[in-house]
């Protein structure tokens, strides 16, 4: 199983990168010309990476006349599913995982047929190790001899760490081992035995006449069986004593108890890729951009692993956007499609709502100022007031505010923030124009719009404001329930493109079926949406729509205090409400989880820091459980996430190991279908029962 590094310097020839990877499936494709798009397969997991990612790799397709057949994913049993379907066809040689596949036994759970090479690209993280280490699948048809299972890798795979698990992997995967109970004097002979040989050397190996030169002789010669079957002794491989398999053991434990977080964003992958091969260009980049800033924003990366990969994409920009003298007539250029370098401020769709809702709808505001409460929200309007920011301004459409007003606003805030402890306002990102088409939108604007799309583009009823209500709505005729304006979408079919898109179906089944054929649906949505212009704009209300639905549900929460603090994590259920079709939802529900976990994380740590000042302790930031029923299905849909004491800080997620021991030892009924191991269902009776065990057993 090679695992092919990133493209660096200072590599040796024999390390394989992206660029063997791809030359790989290239020459694959090559052998067998005059195969239909069945050849290559790419099943690419319902997330905003995996999206994102696969939208670069069709296109570095493209571009090499590659035919294959993009299939969006959403669980392991859909996986299972549509792998096999793949590999059944006689034409596949290739079979490519886009952000899946890194927490499976690859081995074990595809059946891979003889001459078909499995990639896998994926930045969920702990790798199973047997992906990483175990021995390679050869294949009588690969020319170079490198192995049948491809793992594409971001460089951390040959640290240090990572060379000791290695270590410890192939101690316990070739090696027999000894029973705990065996004595140790079997050591102690091997020992004395191993040590014959050098005594003799040191003797010269000759027949000496001396005293006893002949019991030397016989002694010698009684030895040649003994030495002959030690020397097929150590042919054999030597057995593990117990305290050298307890610390492998131990080590690899270790790896897989840590929890689950994320590597390097596959877009990014692929864009390395394609930087290169030469294929760079602004549109790739601009995915790559959005598929690091989903990582961002969501908690997947820390702000430390942001600005690295920040520091990246400025060299890209610079090198592939013309930016006009600064002292040239600029016009403005219908086809401009440039990107350039911003400070992005933490206000939610500002540029495209007005200023107030902006702020309101941010979580780091809403965990500064409690804008769950009046009290909060009059802080809120006290800021404004003081930054000389009027109501009636704040309340209009950012398009329609006042230029200098909208000038000055960085640099008010960082003059009155602080006093309201707003102190980490911005960080660095990236904007683009989209010519007379669309006002410039930034990385995180963009990708709020296609991660409503993926979530509930079709699926769940959502009212959003008419167009011209963006300040308020009641004065332009309310609302208006969503639609996304395509006649496919409002059938719930996607058409098949050869070589591209897969169908999904809408029709009287299963609630199972329907979920599948909804985010089947909303994959191709979002999808068409990444160079659709018309569509980006038409979906901004929808991003908005949902941010009023999280900041709806955790305001009622925060209010009526029902979350409860337990020993390792705090829990929020939600049985009743207008949004449960929504929240039901892993994605939704997840979004209002990280909310939370921002809106009340410094009144957690404040507490805590509190109780803890007398005792010395130290400050603990609790992770979140919010459960959501779904009433159709009788079941809870529950997410965990982690919180951490400082804002853009990350921790591991450790609720996958949890969530498996909590549905084992209450025996309740859940399904682990996600590829994201931190979300279950489980059975409306179960939920009690799980929580209990999940209390006990969690970490």
């Amino acid at each position: 199983m090679p695992v092919v590094q990133p493209p660096a310097d200072g590599l040796r020839p024999s390390d394989l990168t992206y660029t063997h990877a791809y030359n790989s499936i290239v020459s694959r494709v090559r052998r067998t010309a005059g195969a239909a798009s069945g050849g290559v397969v790419i099943l690419a997991g319902v997330d905003v990476d995996g999206l994102l990612g696969a939208r670069i790799l069709c296109s570095l397709f493209k571009n090499d006349d590659i035919p294959y057949r993009l299939i969006p994913v959403g669980g392991l049993t859909e996986l299972e599913e549509k792998s096999d379907e793949a590999l059944a066809s006689e034409e596949i040689h290739t079979l490519i995982l886009v952000s899946l596949g890194s927490l499976l036994t690859l081995t074990d759970f595809f059946n891979l047929p003889k001459k078909v090479h499995l990639h896998v690209l994926d930045s969920h993280r702990p790798w199973n190790l047997g992906n990483l280490f175990d021995i390679d699948l050869d294949d009588e048809d690969d020319e170079d001899a490198h192995g049948k299972i491809w793992i594409w890798g971001d460089g951390d795979e040959f640290s240090e760490n990572m060379d000791q698990l290695r270590k410890s992997f192939e101690a316990l995967q070739f090696l027999p081992q000894k029973d705990s109970d065996e004595d140790s004097d079997s050591d102690e002979e091997s020992e004395a035995e191993e040590e014959e040989p050098e005594e003799e050397d040191e003797e010269g190996g000759d027949d000496v006449e001396d005293e006893e030169g002949g019991s030397r002789k016989r002694r010698r010669e009684d030895s040649i069986p003994a030495r002959r079957k030690r020397l097929r002794d150590n042919d054999r491989p030597r057995k593990l004593p117990k305290a050298i398999k307890e610390a492998h053991q131990e080590r690899i434990a270790k790896y897989y108890n840590h929890g689950t977080y994320y590597g390097q964003s596959v877009a990014l992958t692929i864009y390395l890729l394609a930087t290169v091969l030469e294929r760079a260009d602004n549109d790739i980049l601009w995915y790559s951009i959005l598929g690091v800033t989903h990582q961002y924003i969501t908690s997947h990366i820390d702000r430390e692993r942001y600005e690295e990969y920040h520091t990246i994409f400025l060299d890209e920009v610079v090198r592939l956007n013309h930016e006009p003298d600064l002292g040239a007539l600029q016009t403005p250029n219908p086809d401009n499609r440039n990107i350039s370098k911003s400070e992005e401020l933490r206000f939610m769709l500002f540029r495209h709502w007005d200023l107030y809702n902006a702020m309101l709808h941010s979580g780091y505001v809403a965990g500064r100022l409690g804008i769950w409460k009046e009290k909060g929200r009059s802080k809120l309007r006290g800021l404004l007031a003081k930054m000389g920011y009027s109501i009636q301004q704040c309340n209009q459409a950012w398009s329609h505010m006042d230029m200098e007003l909208k000038r000055q606003l960085p640099e008010v805030l960082e003059r009155v923030g602080p006093e309201y402890g707003l102190v980490e306002l911005s960080y660095p990102s990236f904007t683009r124009a989209y010519g007379f088409q669309l006002s410039s939108l930034s990385a995180a604007d963009a990708v709020e719009v296609i991660s409503s799309l993926l979530d509930i583009a079709v699926g769940v009823r959502l009212e959003v404001d008419r167009e011209g209500g963006k300040g308020g709505g009641e004065w332009f005729g309310g609302t208006t329930r969503w639609s996304v304006g395509t006649r496919e979408a409002e059938m719930g079919i996607i058409a098949s493109e050869p070589g591209e898109r897969a169908e999904g179906t809408e029709g009287e089944e299963s609630e199972e079926k329907k979920d599948q054929d909804w985010h089947v649906t909303n994959f191709w949505i979002a999808y068409d949406a990444c160079d659709d212009v018309p569509l980006l704009r038409r979906s901004l209300p929808l991003a908005m729509a949902l941010h009023r639905a999280i900041i709806r549900a955790g305001s009622d929460l925060l209010d009526k205090s029902i979350i409860r603090t337990l020993r390792n994590f705090r829990l929020t259920i939600l049985s009743e409400g207008p949004d449960l079709r929504l929240f039901c939802h892993p994605s939704p529900l997840s979004r209002l989880a990280l909310w939370l976990v921002d809106a009340t994380r410094d009144r957690w740590v404040e507490k805590l820091a509190r109780q803890n000042a007398h005792s010395g302790g130290k400050v603990k930031s609790l992770p979140f459980v919010v459960a959501c029923l779904n009433e159709e299905k009788g079941t809870f849909s529950v997410v965990g996430v982690t919180g951490a004491p400082e804002f853009g800080d990350v921790r591991k997620n450790k609720f996958g190991l949890a969530f498996q021991q909590a549905a084992s030892f209450s025996n309740a009924t859940a399904s682990l279908d996600m590829f994201d191991t931190s979300v279950v269902e489980v059975g409306r009776e179960d939920l009690q029962s799980f929580i209990e065990h999940l209390h006990l057993h969690s970490v």
